[in-house]
């Protein structure tokens, strides 16, 4: 049960902070990455396993972005869960060091928690991954479908494959194409009727492009196309109730049409099909910021749609205001039935910035190319009770920065009961600070995608666990191999913060000092007072057991902890003695 007090502790306290304000960004365009750009070696140490960030290691990759047009686009799908609760995933795989091969590579976790294994899925050079799974009433046969970029040797273009049977791993199959050159960053979703719909992004033009086959990649028609200045982001995502026949694609869309602005001044735009991808209805602004406004849109939509077919949006924002653009940003929601806009993420507890926006202060890390403090959300719906779960990338301790002086991604969660009016606290749920890492050190989770809806009262995960912080492409941090992880676990890490603890207190007085503290940790029980049976527990802010240690003597005043492998961060101490458990808040610092 301390466990469970440990979680309501972290939810409802006020965690003293200080005050900080963001620094203003940088006003230049980034680059719109194919893949192919080769990034300049220098080495760092291998990766030799030992502490890691949680999930199972199904792959690797030397390429740390997973997202479109080099990481400006949003979190779209890498990971699909069929019926039978198998999970299907792919990911941009890159050989260490040498890269002289990019492909997508496939894996599945099986119902008992095994996995199929790395599989090469597509031919070299490849890239910017997504996947889905064909609908059908009989699970066997439904099977993954990959999308993918690929240059054949007359330049890149979109394609999709379809595994011959369910998990059968037949890669490649018999890949598909629009035809389209340089019609490239695939995202895709499979309609309820087995239509694909496929959008892209133009290397050559600030367009996006939505595409539909209707036979399975035979034949493609092109249904759109939208002028996106420079912000290639957009999303597609089918209803999963069995019997919609809804889809919606939502992308960003400038406000100020030029090339560095177009990046950081947009809008978020959707529209609905409710056939199955064969006619749309109008698309619509969903946000119409106005130069007065003080905030924009960022490049990282994302929709579903929750047990009753209402659509939910996504999507993270900048902090502006007529002197500067700020390294500040929140993560917003919108449904269509409530039409409200609300915060998901709570203020960080590190810090107090007035309009609680999470930040990157000058003196604090860099957060990198087409990243903010707090971005790309993807959602989750429990279709038995309609609650949603977010999760998103960032880091809200702006500290918490590698050697180089990027920043450690964290995994983050929050969870609403009420089709997101209200959202709860945030949960930081990896938890695996390291500041000052060097290369092959950081635990830096990047680019999580998760199925859209609950499995078994589990959220399903995959990400890259990137070992120097920075993206290696934009010339951010050193070139090392990463981990690419499947993480399942249950909905209580983020739900059961909430639940309160039947514990009894303490019959007696402790201390706990130094607080801060950076590596002996104390808990003193009064002079002349030996207890027996005393139980000390240190929790990280998910609620993982990280430190135990009993004292059974009934000599000593103090339990004394080593904590010198704990990363600098925010823990909870827990103490069961005589019958009652207590827990206080610690904060472990350099």
């Amino acid at each position: 049960m301390l466990n469970y007090k440990i979680l309501w502790i972290l939810m409802t306290v006020i965690i003293f902070s200080f005050g900080a304000s963001p620094a203003v960004t940088h006003y230049e365009a980034l680059p719109r990455l194919r893949g192919d750009e080769k990034v300049e070696v220098v080495v760092g140490p291998p990766y030799l396993g030992g502490r890691q960030s949680p999930g199972d290691q199904i792959g690797t990759t030397a390429y740390d972005i997973q997202q479109v047009c080099g990481g400006g686009g949003s979190a779209g799908h890498r990971l699909m869960v069929d019926d039978y609760g198998q999970a299907h995933i792919d990911w941009m795989w890159q050989d260490y060091p040498g890269q002289t091969m990019r492909y997508c590579a496939w894996n599945a976790r099986f119902t008992d928690g095994t996995y199929y294994g790395e599989t090469q899925a597509s031919g070299s050079w490849s890239g910017y991954v997504q996947i889905d799974i064909t609908r059908d009433s009989d699970p066997d046969s439904q099977r993954s479908v990959i999308a993918y970029q690929y240059d054949a040797g007359t330049g890149y273009y979109s394609w999709i494959d379809i595994d011959g049977v369910n998990l059968g791993g037949f890669w490649p199959n018999d890949p598909k194409t629009p035809g389209v050159a340089d019609h490239i960053w695939p995202v895709i979703c499979v309609a309820n009727n087995n239509n694909i719909l496929m959008a892209t992004g133009d290397y050559n033009a600030a367009e996006h492009h939505l595409y539909l086959t209707t036979d399975l990649g035979e034949t493609w028609m092109n249904i759109f196309n939208f002028d996106s200045c420079a912000t290639l982001s957009y999303y597609l995502c089918a209803s999963k109730n069995p019997t919609s026949q809804k889809v919606v694609f939502t992308h960003t869309q400038f406000i100020t049409d030029s090339l560095a602005a177009g990046q950081l001044d947009n809008d978020v735009w959707y529209m609905i099909s409710t056939d199955n991808g064969m006619t749309w209805g109008e698309c619509i602004n969903l946000t119409e910021y106005q130069p007065t406004d003080t905030m924009r849109a960022c490049c990282d939509p994302y929709a579903i749609f929750d047990a009753d077919d209402v659509l939910h949006i996504v999507w993270t924002v900048r902090k502006v205001d007529t002197a500067a653009y700020y390294q500040a940003s929140k993560i917003l929601h919108w449904d269509e039935l409530n039409d409200t806009v609300t915060v998901v993420n709570s203020p960080s507890i590190y810090y107090n910035e007035p309009g609680g926006w999470w930040i990157g202060p000058s003196d604090g890390g860099n957060y990198g190319a087409w990243r903010v403090p707090a971005d790309k959300p993807v959602l989750i719906c429990d279709t038995t009770d309609n609650y949603l779960y977010c999760i998103w990338g960032g880091n809200d301790d702006y500290t918490d920065s590698s050697a180089a002086g990027y920043i450690n991604d964290e995994i983050y969660g929050a969870f609403s009961t009420d089709r997101g009016l209200t959202w709860s606290d945030y949960v930081n749920l990896t938890n695996t600070r390291a500041p000052g890492a060097e290369p092959g050190a950081c635990y830096d989770e990047d680019w999580a995608t998760a199925h859209l809806t609950v499995v078994h009262d589990s959220i399903f995960v995959t990400y890259v666990e990137d070992k120097d912080a920075g993206s290696c492409p934009h010339g951010e941090g050193t070139l090392t191999e990463n981990p690419v992880r499947c993480w399942v676990f249950p909905t209580s890490l983020i739900t059961g913060a909430c639940e309160e603890s039947k514990e009894e207190p303490l019959p007696y007085d402790f201390e706990v000092y130094p607080n801060p503290f950076s590596r002996l940790l104390n808990v003193g029980f009064g002079k002349g007072r030996g207890l027996k049976n005393i139980e000390v527990t240190i929790f990280d802010v998910s609620g993982r057991e990280v430190l135990k240690k009993r004292e059974t003597s009934g000599i000593s005043e103090t339990v004394k902890l080593d904590t010198r492998d704990l990363a600098c961060g925010v823990y909870f101490i827990g103490v069961e003695a005589g019958g009652g458990a207590e827990v206080r808040k610690v904060v472990k610092v350099k």
